[in-house]
C-alpha cells in the first residue's frame, strides 16, 4: 500500500508547480511559499482527530519536527525562488535529486540498507538531472553541467533538492517517536513549524495579504487543498515503506510536472527535456519495484 499512497501524492503535488509558476508572476515569494501552506493546516489537523486522533510524544519527536521544519523553510524558499527564475519543467525535474541523497543518508540513519537496484534508481536519477542539457553533451561531457551551473534558478532547484534529501530522515524519526506511530500528526506538526518559520519572510507583505487572496483566492486556496490532502499520503507512505525508496517515488511527479507545463504554461523544449524526466522516472521504478 505504501506505494499507492506515495504514487497518490506524487500525482497530487505535480501540479503545485503549475499553480505556484503562474501565482509567482503577480505575488512575492514570501506570499507562495507560506499561504498555501497556511491553508492547509485546518484539513491536515481535522483527518488527524478524526482518524488517528492525537498520540503521545517524547522528546526525540519534537527533535525531529524542529529539525525537519528548519531544513523546509530551506528548501521550501529556494524552491519557489527557482520556479520564479526558471522554467517550471526544468527546476520540478531537477528537485529529483533528493532520493539520492536520501537513499545514503537513511542507511546510516536508520540502517534501511538498498539493492541494487536501489542503487542504480538512484544514479538514474542523477543522470536524468545531467540530461537537463543534453544539446550541450557535443561541446564536452563537463558542458552540461557547466550549463546548469550558469543558471540560478537551476542551482537553487539542486540546492532545495539536496535540503529535502535530508528531511524525510528526520520526519520518520518523529513518526517512530509517537505513539502509536502517527504519520498525519507529524505532517501536522511539520507543516504548522515550516508556516511559522515562513511568517517573519512574510511579513513585509502583511500590508497587501488580504488584496492578494482576495485576487488571487482560486489558485492559492487549491494549491492549500493539495497542500492538505497530499501530506496525508506522503507521511503514511514514509511510515510504510523504506524512506529512500517512499522519496524516490515521490519524484514521479516530475513527469507529470513536465507534462502540465507544456500544456498548461506552454513552455518549450519538451522533446529534450522528457527524455531525462523519463531517466528520472525509470530510477524511481527500479528503487520501488
Amino acid at each position: 500500500m505504501w506505494a499507492i499512497y506515495a504514487l497518490t501524492a506524487a500525482l497530487l503535488t505535480s501540479f503545485l508547480p503549475i499553480i505556484n509558476k503562474r501565482l509567482l508572476m503577480d505575488l512575492p515569494i514570501a506570499v507562495v511559499a507560506w499561504l498555501p501552506n497556511a491553508l492547509s493546516l485546518p484539513l491536515l489537523l481535522a483527518v488527524t482527530l478524526m482518524l488517528s486522533g492525537w498520540p503521545h510524544l517524547d522528546g526525540l519527536f519534537f527533535a525531529g519536527i524542529l529539525a525537519s521544519g528548519m531544513l523546509n523553510l530551506i528548501a521550501t524558499l529556494a524552491s519557489t525562488r527557482a520556479l520564479k527564475l526558471a522554467d517550471a519543467s526544468v527546476a520540478t525535474p531537477l528537485l529529483s535529486f533528493n532520493p539520492a541523497f536520501t537513499l545514503l543518508i537513511s542507511i546510516f540513519a536508520l540502517q534501511e540498507l538498498p539493492n541494487l537496484r536501489g542503487v542504480a534508481g538512484a544514479l538514474l536519477i542523477v543522470l536524468g538531472a545531467y540530461l537537463f542539457q543534453i544539446e550541450h553533451v557535443q561541446e564536452g561531457i563537463f558542458v552540461p553541467l557547466q550549463a546548469l551551473a550558469r543558471q540560478p534558478g537551476v542551482l537553487l532547484a539542486v540546492g532545495a533538492s539536496f535540503v529535502w534529501g535530508l528531511t524525510p530522515i528526520f520526519e520518520k524519526i518523529a513518526i517512530q517517536h509517537s505513539t502509536p506511530e502517527s504519520p498525519l500528526a507529524v505532517a501536522f506538526a511539520t507543516t504548522l513549524f515550516t508556516v511559522a518559520l515562513l511568517f517573519p519572510a512574510l511579513w513585509r507583505n502583511v500590508a497587501n495579504l488580504a488584496g492578494q487572496v482576495r485576487q488571487h483566492r482560486r489558485g492559492l486556496l487549491t494549491a492549500g487543498l493539495i497542500s492538505g490532502i497530499a501530506p496525508l499520503f506522503g507521511f503514511t507512505a514514509i511510515a510504510q515503506g523504506y524512506v529512500g525508496y517512499v522519496t524516490a517515488l515521490f519524484k514521479l511527479s516530475a513527469v507529470f510536472t513536465v507534462l502540465w507545463s507544456f500544456l498548461l504554461l506552454h513552455e518549450r523544449g519538451l522533446r529534450q527535456r522528457l527524455p531525462a524526466t523519463a531517466a528520472m522516472v525509470l530510477g524511481g521504478l527500479l528503487i520501488v519495484v
